[in-house]
């Protein structure tokens, strides 16, 4: 029987003890209630140290001091060339030399040029050649005290023919026209120009004949101009030439239609632009000048056609003497001669088409890809100095008013643990971005790092904003603000307190420094019993002991 209700009794004897226990701590005893005496909790004021700063975090920069760059070009010459990025010789990561290779590059634009450059050349070489009536392999040989011959540019009819044997030779030699080929200038208004195209073929209708003629758009604006010699009034008009075949009948100053037609190579017009144009001239049209010769007197002394007559290209027209024929000679040969050392400056750019590394480091990574075109002097990679890093974080409006310009910094990498690295704010924005809600200011970090740093890396920063060192110290929570103006309840005698204004400097998570108003010793109030709810008691009084934080 004793047994069935040993269980009963215990559970009983706990339940009076708890209330016993709930009922001393909630209710206060007759005595706490009958005093009006009120407890505080005091800190002494102490001297002691204070640190101030922000810790934040962001990712490690690599400076963009040492970029990868394509080589610049100064030979004015080459300034619109481009190039083509063929192979990476080096990798993310890689540690060069300054010098070492890193990207090998090819240039369709430069083989273009060299092409052009050997083409013009022989060009010279012929004309130069022509006009002294030598093989083109003598040209560099050539005797400039020797006499000239006037030759045909191009083949066509002489329309002109200004000289006479035994005279001076005058202004114009002779004119030469190829008509079998005619150039036609047009104009098109704004919202015509997007149909159109180089090389796009064209039809024209002529009033003067029946039936359309095909031609080409050899040349076309892209930048409008003002145009007010239309029937509608100022406009704004893209200039074009079209060259087409010529069947016999087409001359200067002839006007026309310009049609697109339905299909490639249809003789049907779809669409017609608003405004006609006219034949300017041939495609082969050459006027032979005096001063494409020589400015100074010379005499002819031969002629070898007649106006009219249908020369060939190369055919000997003029043959001329004279006290400026040398100095004609010469310019042409030092044209042909600057001509083949910017042909040899051209092949030694081809052949050093690498991008070197522009200094010591590791390679951070490259902006472009294999095959992707490039310009001179883009910027194609990092490679950086890992004793010279950047970081980029944000603070909130509360911390950002503890961070200076050139204030030290402490970084910590996450990679690297246990090891410190030294910094320096080098930039704080002075305007703030809303972030979620929160303003968040900027602030640039610079790092002097080592080899085992790398771009992305993240790092904790803990900005320095001051310290105070042997300085008055008290709790935070013994200050408190009234009418905008700082104070602490000071503890005096007989249990007595007097609220007392201060002037405070530093102030961090546990302690504030206090400039005036207190002395060492003094004891501020932390808190009293009037602030206790009936289950709190009041703790003894704290002591602090100065802390450096």
């Amino acid at each position: 029987m004793i047994k069935k209700y040993l269980p009963i009794a215990i559970i009983f004897v706990i339940i009076i003890t708890g209330a016993y226990y709930a009922v001393s701590q909630l209710m206060p005893n007759v005595e706490d209630e009958t005093t009006d005496k009120i407890m505080y909790s005091t800190s002494p004021v102490i001297k002691g140290d204070i640190n101030v700063g922000v810790n934040t975090s962001g990712q490690l920069n690599a400076s963009y001091g040492g970029g990868i760059r394509a080589p610049q070009i100064s030979e004015p010459e080459f300034y619109n060339l481009s190039f083509i990025i063929s192979e990476f010789l080096a990798e993310e990561g890689d540690s060069l030399k300054m010098g070492d290779p890193v990207i090998r590059l090819s240039s369709s634009d430069l083989d273009n040029k060299i092409s052009d450059l050997k083409a013009n050349l022989e060009t010279k070489r012929d004309y130069l050649a022509q006009l002294l009536g030598i093989d083109v392999r003598q040209v560099e040989s050539v005797n400039p005290y020797d006499g000239i011959v006037i030759t045909a540019p191009i083949a066509g009819r002489i329309t002109e023919l200004n000289v006479s044997e035994g005279e001076e030779l005058g202004s114009l030699i002779a004119s030469i026209i190829n008509d079998s080929e005619f150039k036609f200038s047009f104009k098109a208004r704004e919202n015509e120009y997007a149909s159109l195209y180089k090389g796009q073929r064209i039809l024209l209708k002529f009033e003067y004949f029946e039936g359309y003629y095909e031609g080409y758009i050899d040349e076309l604006n892209a930048n409008p101009v003002p145009d007010n010699e239309g029937e509608f009034g100022l406009t704004y008009v893209h200039w074009g030439v079209i060259k087409a075949k010529n069947p016999g009948l087409i001359q200067t100053n002839m006007t026309a239609s310009v049609s697109i037609p339905t299909t490639k190579d249809s003789f049907l017009p779809d669409k017609t632009l608003v405004e006609k144009g006219r034949v300017t001239g041939y495609v082969e049209e050459k006027k032979i000048y005096k001063n494409a010769i020589s400015s100074d007197e010379l005499v002819v002394t031969e002629v070898l056609v007649n106006e009219r007559d249908y020369v060939e290209k190369g055919q000997a027209i003029v043959k001329l003497a004279g006290a400026d024929v040398r100095l004609m000679i010469q310019e042409n040969l030092d044209n042909i001669n600057n001509m083949k050392r910017t042909i040899q400056k051209a092949e030694e750019l081809k052949n050093n088409l690498i991008i070197t590394a522009p200094m010591d480091g590791v390679v951070a990574g490259f902006w472009r890809t294999e095959g992707e075109t490039i310009m001179p002097g883009d910027w194609v990679g990092d490679i950086f100095n890992t004793n010279n890093m950047m970081i980029w974080t944000e603070v909130d409006d509360i911390d950002v008013v503890y961070i200076k310009q050139d204030a030290p910094v402490v970084v910590k990498v996450d990679a690297l643990t246990g090891v410190e690295f030294e910094g320096i704010v080098t930039n704080v924005s002075q305007s703030g971005k809303d972030s979620s809600g929160i303003i968040k200011y900027s602030v640039n970090i610079e790092v002097s790092g080592s080899g085992e740093l790398r771009p992305g890396m993240m790092a904790q920063c803990f900005i320095d904003a001051g310290e105070s060192l042997d300085t008055l110290l008290v709790p935070i929570e013994a200050v408190f603000e009234d009418r905008g103006m700082p104070k602490v309840e000071v503890l005096k005698e007989d249990n007595v307190v007097e609220a007392v204004t201060i002037e405070t400097g530093l102030m961090n998570a546990m302690y504030v420094e206090v400039l005036s108003g207190l002395n060492e010793g003094d004891l501020v109030v932390t808190g009293s019993s009037s602030d206790l709810l009936p289950s709190q008691h009041i703790k003894d009084t704290d002591t602090i002991i100065p802390n450096n934080n």
